[in-house]
C-alpha cells in the first residue's frame, strides 16, 4: 500500500512540475479546448432544434398529403360500400348488373373499372363464373362486358378470395389488369350478402395508380425529398422505384412499428433522414418520405465550418508550440514507431505469403510433391502451386522481377489468376495467355513475371506444359534396362538428368497480345522433374561465384532413388554448403515433382463396341449390367454406376459425332478387385465433359446442356474423373474405389 501511495504521489509531483515549468502552454491548450468544447455544444444544440423543426415540417407534409389521398379512395370506398347493399337487396336477375356498373363508373371519373363477382353458378344460366364489368377505355368510352372464365378464373384473384374469407373490405396489392383495365390499379373490393347473410358476390372498383405520382411530387418544403407510396407488403404504389427506396424497405421489413423515422445510407453513402407513416382508413398503405441530409443540415455544417476556423488556427499555433518543445523526442519516437510498423507489417505479409502457398508436401500412389521457397527478404516475389482436379495434376513455377513488397504484391496476383485459369482449362498456354493479359492491365510499373506451367495427367504419365521466359526444368528420368529374366540379379535402371526443350516465350506482363505455345512430352514412371528459380543457380558465395546449372546437375544425378523430400534436401545443403553465411540478393525457390504411378493389375476385363446409334442402348444396359454382375457388386452401388455411365456413353451417342455421321463407340471396363475403371473412347470431335459448368437442376430435362447432368452424376457417383484427347480419340475415364 505504501508503494502504491508513493507511485502516485511521484507521478503527481511530476504532472505539477511540468504545469510549473509550462503555465503559458498549458493555459493555451486549455483555453483551445473550452473554445471546441463551447462549440461543439453549441453546434449539436442547433442540429437539435432544426431536426425538431425538420420532423414537425414533414409531419404536417405527410398529413396533407394523407388527407389528400384518403379523400380520393374514401369516395371509392363509400360509392362501393353504398353499391354493396344495393346489389344484395336485388339479387333476383342479373340483367341490371350492368346498369349498376356502368352508373358507377360514369359517376366516378377516379374508377377504371367495376365489376361485380358472383360466387360460382350463382347464376346457373351464366355458367360457373360470371363477374360482369363495365370498363372506362383510354378515348372516354365506355364498355360492358362479362369476362368471368376459365381462363379468368377471379375466384383466385385477392381482390375475391380475402374479402370471401374474411367478410371485410379490402385494398388489393397493385396489379396489372390485362383483361379489365388494361392499366396498372388496386382494386376495392367489397362482400355482398344476401337476404340470409350469405356472401354471395364481391363487388370491386378498379382505379389506376398513375395519379398518385403525381400527388407524390406536390408541395414539397425540401425540393430534394422523395416520396413513396407503397402497400403493407412494402409494394411500390407512387414514386420512382430507386436503390434508395429498396433500402428504405429492408430497414421497414424488420420494424414492427408502421410509423417513425430512421436514418440510412445510399448507394454512394450520403446520409438519408427517413420518414413513415401508415395511410389509415381501409388500406394498410404506407407514406415514405426521405431527405437528403445535405438539405436538412447543410447550412449549419456549413456555419460550423467558418466557427471552427479560428478555433483551428489556435489549435495549430498550440500544436506547433508543443512540437517545437518535443520535437526531438517525438522524432526519436516516430522512427522507432515506424521500424516497428513496418516489422510488423512484414511479418504479417510474410505469414500471409507464405499461407497463400499449398501444402509443402503432396503424396498419393502415383505422384510425390514437395515445395520449398525462401525469400532474400521478409517477402519474396517467387512463387510455386499444384493441385490435383480430374486426375491432372497443375502445377506452376514463378519469379517475379524486382524484390520486396511490389514483388510480393504481384507475386500475390499471379498466384490468383493461376488458380482462376486453371479451374476451367487444362491448357497450359491458354493458362498463361489468361494471367498475361490480366497482367499487362495498368503495368505502369513495366513488372513481368518469368513462369513455368504444367499439366501432368496421372493416368498416363503425358505432361503439358509452357514457359514463360522461365529457366527450363530439369528431367531425372529414371527408365529401366533390358532385364535378364534369367538371372536373380536385380534390375538395372538408365538415369539421366536433361533440360526441358521449351519454347522462347516472352514473360508474363510484357505485351498483352503474346502468344504462348504447348508442348507435350511423357513422363515416364520413378521419374522427377525438378523446377527452380534463378535464385538457385544465381546464389553466391563470399568471393561472389554463382552455384551454377552444372552443380544443379551433378546433385540431381545422384538422386535417382529420392524421393521428392530427398531431392530438397541434398539440394538445399549443398547450395548452404557452397554459399556459407554470404548474404543472399534472390528468393531460392524449388518444386519436386516424382512421378510414381501404381501399376494396374487388371482381374476382370470387358470390351464391348457401340455404333454411334440410340437403338445400341439396350445391349450396353446388358453389358454392364452382366459386366458389373461379376464383380459382385451391392446392388444400390451397382445401380449408381450403371446410371452415371450410361449417362456418359449416351452423351457421346448422341453428340460425339455430327449428324449423319457413322462412328464407332468402345467402352472397356477393368477391375483390379479394388478399383474398377471406365474407359468410354471415340474418334468423334474433341470434347472435354470436364471443362463443363455444373448444370443447373432446377431446369427440366428438355433444357439441360450436353454434358451437363451427365457430368454432374459422374462427379457425384465416381472417385475420379478424367479426359484426354490422344491420337485422334476423345478418352474418358471414369474411375471408382470398391473397397470404402
Amino acid at each position: 500500500m505504501n508503494k502504491k501511495r508513493s507511485a502516485n504521489k511521484g507521478w503527481w509531483a511530476h504532472l505539477m512540475k511540468f504545469i510549473r515549468t509550462n503555465t503559458g502552454l498549458v493555459v493555451i491548450i486549455l483555453a483551445a479546448l473550452l473554445l471546441e468544447l463551447t462549440t461543439g455544444i453549441l453546434y449539436y444544440s442547433a442540429q437539435n432544434i432544426i431536426q425538431q423543426d425538420v420532423e414537425r415540417i414533414i409531419q404536417r407534409e405527410m398529413n396533407a398529403l394523407n388527407l389528400c389521398i384518403r379523400n380520393k379512395l374514401g369516395k371509392v370506398e363509400v360509392t362501393l360500400d353504398n353499391m354493396s347493399w344495393v346489389v344484395g337487396r336485388d339479387l333476383e336477375g342479373d340483367d341490371w348488373m350492368f346498369e349498376i356498373t356502368e352508373m358507377l363508373v360514369k359517376d366516378n371519373p377516379v374508377i377504371k373499372a367495376s365489376g361485380i363477382a358472383f360466387v360460382p353458378n350463382y347464376y346457373p344460366e351464366k355458367g360457373r363464373w360470371f363477374e360482369p364489368i363495365t370498363v372506362r377505355r383510354a378515348d372516354g368510352s365506355i364498355e360492358n362486358k362479362q369476362v368471368g372464365s376459365a381462363n379468368h378464373d377471379y375466384t383466385k384473384s385477392e381482390f375475391y378470395t380475402v374479402p370471401m374469407a374474411t367478410d371485410s373490405c379490402i385494398w388489393s396489392e397493385p396489379y396489372l389488369d390485362n383483361d379489365g383495365s388494361k392499366a396498372e390499379v388496386t382494386t376495392y373490393s367489397v362482400p355482398v350478402h344476401d337476404d340470409n347473410s350469405r356472401i354471395v358476390a364481391v363487388v370491386i372498383a378498379d382505379i389506376s395508380i398513375d395519379w398518385l405520382d403525381d400527388i407524390m411530387n406536390e408541395d414539397k418544403v425540401y425540393q430534394s425529398t422523395q416520396r413513396y407510396l407503397t402497400t403493407g407488403s412494402y409494394n411500390l404504389l407512387g414514386g420512382e422505384d430507386t436503390p434508395m427506396f429498396k433500402e428504405a424497405v429492408r430497414i421497414l421489413k424488420t420494424d414492427s412499428d408502421k410509423e417513425g423515422y430512421f436514418t440510412a445510407k445510399d448507394e454512394h453513402g450520403d446520409k438519408k433522414h427517413v420518414f413513415y407513416a401508415p395511410i389509415g382508413g381501409k388500406t394498410d398503405w404506407v407514406l415514405i418520405n426521405i431527405l437528403d441530409d445535405n438539405d436538412v443540415f447543410g447550412k449549419l455544417r456549413r456555419i460550423r465550418f467558418f466557427l471552427l476556423l479560428p478555433v483551428m488556427m489556435g489549435l495549430l499555433i498550440v500544436g506547433f508550440i508543443i512540437w517545437r518543445s518535443s520535437r526531438n523526442l517525438e522524432r526519436l519516437r516516430r522512427v522507432n514507431a515506424e521500424k516497428e510498423r513496418i516489422g510488423g507489417e512484414l511479418r504479417v505479409a510474410s505469414q500471409i505469403q507464405q499461407s497463400m502457398l499449398p501444402e509443402q508436401h503432396l503424396h498419393r500412389d502415383d505422384v510425390d510433391i514437395r515445395g520449398s521457397l525462401v525469400p532474400a527478404r521478409e517477402v519474396g516475389g517467387d512463387l510455386y502451386d499444384f493441385f490435383i482436379r480430374d486426375e491432372k495434376l497443375f502445377f506452376c513455377i514463378g519469379d517475379v522481377s524486382g524484390k520486396g513488397a511490389p514483388s510480393a504484391m504481384l507475386m500475390a496476383v499471379t498466384h490468383g489468376l493461376f488458380r482462376s485459369a486453371s479451374a476451367h482449362d487444362s491448357n497450359p498456354a491458354h493458362i498463361i495467355e489468361a494471367i498475361n493479359e490480366v497482367a499487362c492491365q495498368r503495368n505502369e510499373s513495366n513488372m513481368f513475371v518469368t513462369m513455368f506451367v504444367g499439366v501432368l495427367d496421372l493416368p498416363t504419365g503425358r505432361l503439358r506444359y509452357c514457359d514463360a521466359g522461365h529457366d527450363a526444368p530439369i528431367l531425372i528420368d529414371h527408365s529401366p534396362l533390358t532385364i535378364d529374366h534369367s538371372s536373380d540379379a536385380q534390375p538395372m535402371f538408365n538415369v539421366q538428368c536433361s533440360m526441358f526443350n521449351v519454347n522462347p516465350h516472352l514473360p508474363i506482363g510484357v505485351f498483352d497480345d503474346t502468344k504462348y505455345t504447348v508442348q507435350e512430352i511423357s513422363i515416364q514412371p520413378d521419374s522427377t522433374v525438378f523446377l527452380y528459380t534463378d535464385g538457385l543457380t544465381e546464389a553466391k558465395n563470399a568471393e561472389h561465384k554463382q552455384f551454377g546449372l552444372e552443380r544443379v546437375q551433378a546433385v540431381l544425378n545422384t538422386c535417382a532413388d529420392n524421393d521428392s523430400k530427398e531431392i530438397l534436401e541434398k539440394i538445399t545443403q549443398s547450395v548452404d554448403g557452397f554459399v556459407k553465411h554470404a548474404e543472399q540478393s534472390d528468393d531460392l525457390t524449388m518444386l519436386a515433382i516424382r512421378y510414381t504411378p501404381k501399376q494396374f493389375e487388371s482381374t476382370l476385363t470387358e470390351t464391348l463396341l457401340l455404333k454411334n446409334d440410340i437403338h445400341e442402348v439396350a445391349r450396353f444396359s446388358s453389358f454392364i449390367k452382366s459386366a458389373i454382375a461379376k464383380l459382385g457388386i451391392e446392388t444400390s452401388l451397382a445401380r449408381q454406376l450403371r446410371l452415371a455411365v450410361e449417362e456418359a456413353v449416351v452423351n457421346v451417342i448422341d453428340y460425339a459425332y455430327p449428324v449423319g455421321t457413322d462412328g464407332d463407340i468402345t467402352i472397356k471396363m477393368m477391375s483390379d478387385g479394388h478399383i474398377l475403371h471406365f474407359q468410354i473412347i471415340d474418334a468423334g470431335v474433341p470434347f472435354d465433359p470436364t471443362k463443363k459448368d455444373k448444370t443447373d437442376t432446377t431446369l427440366s430435362v428438355e433444357d439441360r446442356q450436353i454434358g451437363g447432368l451427365g457430368i454432374l452424376l459422374v462427379r457425384e457417383l465416381m472417385d475420379s474423373i478424367n479426359y484426354e484427347r490422344v491420337d485422334g480419340k476423345n478418352i474418358l475415364t471414369l474411375i471408382k474405389n470398391l473397397k470404402k
